[in-house]
């Protein structure tokens, strides 16, 4: 069984993975539209384990583009 922290890991590398130049332009277009479903098709081009599609997918749907971080109080 995964842990939740190898779990955390895991989807930390994912994410990271879709900031390659070769894809990341298709994930900033499907984020913008809020597309689920090209953003699906993005993550399985990029070889995302399904396991993690939707876990990924809501993330990065969930954050508003034009977030600064740190969030600032």
């Amino acid at each position: 069984m995964i842990t939740l922290k190898e779990r955390i890991g895991d989807v930390s590398s994912y994410l990271q993975s879709l900031m390659t130049p070769d894809v990341f332009p298709k994930v900033q277009d499907a984020v913008e539209r809020k597309d689920k479903n090209l953003l699906m098709k993005v993550c399985r081009k990029a070889k995302i384990p399904e396991i993690y599609l939707g876990t990924i997918a809501s993330v990065l749907l969930s954050v508003s583009p034009n977030q600064k971080y740190p969030a600032m109080l």
